[in-house]
């Protein structure tokens, strides 16, 4: 499972007007002059009401108009932003700044089409406005037309190739039409361009996380978290980076301290549950699952893995419950009912056992196989051989070379004390699949079984080649410390 709540801020770029142009009306220029100290003063109510003095005395100068339009963005007033920018552009509609203006004024009040137009009148009046292709791009983010907007950013960035957030939305244009290398470039362009950015150091970290980068998300992402401790999405994507590196002990505090911040946050509870039940921190993985479905009660994931803990532990009884739940919720998953039946035939009731995995086997169409030969396992658990034979041989009838199936015929003739087939039936399997992890162990222990423990040996160590966690490989190997 993987985070996907990617955090971009699309910035939308203000368009100052140029120093005002001489008026005829003394008055006008005097409260124009006095509005543009106040502006940079940043006494922004003080200011708009001397360029309300100012238009009143001079009611046709585009760039008044533009002034005021301007300022009230800058407060976010955009609806009261676009009479004044309308009016500058129809007293001079070649002011293509006034245009940008007007553009971020509709796009504000959810008028993402009159902002395109307006935009695309700013770039034809001035083609080198990389203030215009930029917030056009914006606009055409918002819309989802993606390839448009990449056109319009990659021209931004052509004429002002030090505008971090240029490079920033560039990037976010290219990571959600799958360009995440290009995506990660431009981000990490404007990581460089203005590193006190969190967002930044977080869209970088996304993009490596999602090209299976997980060092460069791990250091991108650390930044994220050191430049704004409290932003959630950092630090569950830093977890997630982590959890993918197998540093546990690292990415359980980041998920924590990403809970705590948003409790309602369903990506850390589950992957807490997960790195709980890793770790092998059990009963708080159950504590922490069930707070998991209490904000998604119908996860799939967390359900099984609830139901899994409970199976493992020995509460049948929940374990039951819990499957029961997923069978209900995914009545069309075989492996919740392979799960159930299981479930049942650990609790002692084998005709509901055999229920919920003949179901399972109904309820397949792809991967009869595969259940089968869980199913074939099952009977070997049990003891029950011959039902295993005849499973493994319906899967051999399918496909002769399957491999798990040669393995678990294997299995039953060492059960049987028939090692020297065991041991044919095993390098059978492995011939089919040499990354057949199981045949490798189980070939050992047959050939523990004959004396040849030098032999035994190097299969077990095949068998952890292929997976250096699988557990009862390790444990036979461990019996031979000096080899």
């Amino acid at each position: 499972m993987s985070c996907k709540s990617l955090f971009i801020a699309l910035i939308f770029v203000l368009v100052t007007a140029p120093p005002a142009a001489a008026q005829s009306q003394d008055e006008a220029i005097v409260h124009f002059d006095q509005a543009a100290k106040l502006y940079k003063a940043g006494k922004l109510d003080a200011a708009l009401a001397e360029f309300d003095r100012a238009r009143a005395a001079a009611p046709k100068d585009p760039l008044i108009y533009n002034w005021i339009g301007f300022i009230k963005l800058i407060q976010e007033k955009y609806a009261d932003a676009i009479e004044p920018l309308e009016q500058a552009v129809k007293l001079n509609p070649k002011y293509a700044e006034a245009y940008t203006n007007l553009g971020n004024a509709y796009q504000n009040t959810k008028r993402p089409e009159d902002a395109v137009v307006v935009f695309k009148k700013a770039i034809d009046l001035d083609p080198k406005s990389a203030n215009a292709h930029y917030n056009l791009g914006n606009v055409y983010s918002k819309m989802n037309r993606y390839p448009e907007a990449i056109s319009e950013f990659r021209r931004a960035a052509e004429l002002n190739p030090k505008d971090a957030y240029v490079m920033s939305n560039l990037g976010y244009a290219l990571q959600v039409t799958g360009k995440n290398a290009e995506a990660a470039t431009c981000y990490d362009k404007a990581t460089k361009l203005l590193p006190t950015n969190a967002a930044f150091w977080l869209n970088l970290g996304l993009a490596y996380n999602e090209l299976k980068q997980y060092s460069q998300a791990k250091d991108a992402l650390s930044k994220a978290v050191s430049l704004e401790s409290g932003n959630v999405d950092a630090r569950v994507a830093l977890g997630e980076a982590l959890f993918k590196l197998n540093q546990d002990a690292a990415a359980i505090p980041q998920f924590e301290k990403a809970l705590t911040l948003n409790p309602k946050d369903f990506t850390s509870a589950y992957y807490l549950g997960v790195l709980y039940s890793r770790t092998n921190q059990k009963p708080k993985a159950i504590a922490i699952y069930k707070q998991a479905l209490e904000l998604r009660p119908t996860s799939l994931e967390a359900m099984a893995a609830l139901g899994m803990l409970y199976y493992q532990g020995g509460q049948l009884d929940d374990a039951v419950a819990t499957f029961r739940k997923l069978t209900e919720e995914a009545p069309a998953d075989p492996v919740a009912w392979l799960n159930l039946g299981s479930a049942y035939s650990k609790k002692g009731d084998q005709d509901a056992a055999a229920q919920a995995l003949q179901t399972a086997l109904d309820r397949n169409t792809e991967k009869k196989t595969e259940i089968r030969r869980w199913l074939g396992n099952y009977y070997i658990n049990k003891n029950e051989l011959v039902k295993a034979d005849a499973i493994y041989a319906r899967i051999l009838q399918e496909n002769p070379t399957n491999s798990e199936a040669l393995d678990g015929l294997g299995r039953i003739e060492d059960k049987k004390g028939n090692v020297d087939e065991a041991i044919k039936l095993y390098r059978r399997a492995i011939a089919a699949d040499p990354k057949n992890k199981f045949a490798h162990n189980n070939l050992g222990v047959s050939l523990e079984k004959k004396g040849q423990s030098d032999q035994a040996v190097l299969s077990y160590k095949k068998a952890l080649a292929l997976d250096p966690n699988f557990v009862d490989a390790k444990k036979n190997l461990d019996r031979y410390p000096g080899k």
